[in-house]
């Protein structure tokens, strides 16, 4: 279904404005309502499930009914709700990007479902920095407006599992919010800690790439290497500064730090910055 058609469905009076861009778990559209002399504008996410007809067949060369292919479509999209849940959740916080409505729409046609999700409209992190030089004082700013949204995550027990800079946005007034909760759970009350290996290798901490039980700490790990790299060149710990880097180049990267080779500091940081970030990428969870 064409996005205006889409909209015209379920939110009537919304327009089609452009494509704000997407990837492997939904496209994201600018949206825009007028009321009189007002105008507003939403950016809209929408995750069809199956993501391509070649989705679906795949199931019927399977052996799956249409009837089974529903079924199986409808069971993903329950588990993007809990995703939208957890947004739902956390709505009203300044440094969490906001939450406005939803919608999950049955495809007509075939079986499979579009879940639709309203929410401001943000700046990406990237483009951000792309666009604007940045500071210590900035990336510090960064640091904090994230920590603020990781604080409201753990009074709810929600540990995010995926902190990197495509995560992350920037409103018009510079508040730096928080996003994408699609692969968040609810730690469980009561538990030694989760086991799922999710997340961006990149940003991942040590605990997690091994498999091991871990708890918040881990956003705190992936916050700190988001600042690392912004103060060293784009560069993760461990990647040559001077050269661009290669497939082994970053091959190594990963092992000194899943070994727990001591991080040199961030080479554009100022001492008590890179202090504060290098205690968050500290390879044992306790010391972070």
């Amino acid at each position: 279904m064409e996005i205006q058609q889409l909209l015209d469905k379920i939110w009537p009076g919304y327009k089609y404005v452009g494509y704000l861009g997407g990837g492997t778990f939904g496209k994201v559209y600018k949206v825009r309502r007028e009321e009189k002399k007002h105008v507003y504008e939403y950016a809209v996410k929408v995750m069809s499930i199956p993501s391509s007809i070649a989705e679906l067949h795949e199931l019927y060369s399977d052996g799956y009914t249409e009837e089974q292919a529903s079924k199986y479509f409808e069971d993903i999209a329950d588990d993007l709700i809990e995703e939208i849940d957890i947004m739902y959740q956390l709505k009203g916080n300044s440094n969490i990007v906001n939450y406005d409505e939803h919608r999950l729409v049955e495809h007509e046609d075939d079986p499979g479902w579009d879940v639709c999700l309203r929410m401001e409209v943000l700046k990406t992190l990237n483009k951000h920095f792309e666009e604007n030089e940045y500071s210590n004082k900035e990336i510090a700013k960064l640091g904090i407006d994230i920590c603020n949204a990781l604080e409201i995550c753990q009074k709810l027990n929600i540990i995010h599992r995926d902190i990197k800079p495509e995560n992350i946005f920037i409103s018009d007034i510079g508040n730096y919010k928080l996003g994408d909760f699609g692969i968040s759970k609810k730690q469980q009350m009561g538990t030694f800690g989760m086991t799922s290996q999710r997340g961006t290798p990149f940003y991942m901490a040590p605990e997690v790439k091994e498999g091991k039980s871990y708890d918040a700490t881990v956003d705190i790990y992936s916050l700190g290497i988001v600042l690392y790299r912004f103060l060293n060149r784009n560069r993760v710990p461990f990647l040559p500064l001077e050269t661009v880097p290669t497939s082994k180049d970053r091959e190594n990267a990963m092992n000194m730090r899943m070994e727990g080779v001591p991080i040199p500091r961030p080479c554009n940081a100022d001492e008590a910055l890179a202090n504060i970030i290098l205690k968050a990428c500290s390879f044992e969870a306790k010391d972070r």
